[in-house]
């Protein structure tokens, strides 16, 4: 299966790039998506646990499966006043 995956603030700058195709083995979760983004950009490990995740404009937790055709965003932490 393909999606389409969004990153934004720190994420993009880790990458360079503010969108990509990634390709996934079905069924595929958040957690597999972004162990397999990690594997490409090794930068992103920098993060930890912290990032947040959505899919199709809904927020998503790890476990929460991604279909064909469905877009993932990748948020770093966001913190002001």
């Amino acid at each position: 299966m393909n999606i389409h995956v969004l990153f934004f603030g720190a994420c993009r700058e880790a990458i360079n790039a503010s969108e990509l195709a990634l390709e996934l083995h079905s069924p595929a979760n958040v957690a597999q998506a972004f162990s397999a983004l990690r594997e490409r950009f090794p930068l992103l490990e920098n993060f930890g646990n912290s990032l947040l995740f959505a899919v199709n404009e809904e927020h998503s937790r790890a476990d929460d499966p991604i279909q064909d055709g469905d877009t993932l965003a990748i948020f770093p932490p966001v913190s002001g006043g």
